[in-house]
């Protein structure tokens, strides 16, 4: 087509308008031009995203259960400190402990419920 500007964004744009089939150029340049913006960011847009415009940071490791560095993690007595969650499961073999809230409680969570279930050999 004459008034499409072909092997431009904008003419891809006008392809997409006029509900013409896109031809090779213009998908290209389309292509080219989304991949550009991608890697430009304003000022502003850095501000706001404390610098992470590209691909996202890997979570940090956190340590649960036995590997948990709070020597009170997993104890049992009284509560050793004013966050710790109990843990006890009915029927466990595995004692009442106490555990830092979050992933450490629900590993000695599972860990209840694993040691309630009943002998296998019987």
């Amino acid at each position: 087509m004459p008034d499409i500007d072909h092997g431009t964004p904008r003419g891809y744009r006008q392809h997409r308008a006029r509900k013409v089939p896109y031809c090779e150029a213009c998908r290209i340049a389309n292509r080219e031009d989304k991949r550009a913006g991608r890697q430009r960011a304003t000022a502003a847009q850095h501000q706001w995203n404390r610098g992470k415009a590209s691909a996202p940071t890997p979570p940090a490791v956190r340590t649960t259960g036995r590997d948990c560095t709070d020597p009170a993690c997993g104890t049992t007595g009284p509560r050793p400190a004013p966050a710790s969650v109990r843990v006890e499961v009915p029927g466990s073999r595995e004692p009442a402990r106490w555990y830092c809230p979050g992933p450490c409680a629900s590993y000695g969570h599972a860990l209840a419920e694993v040691r309630a279930i009943g002998d296998a050999r019987a």
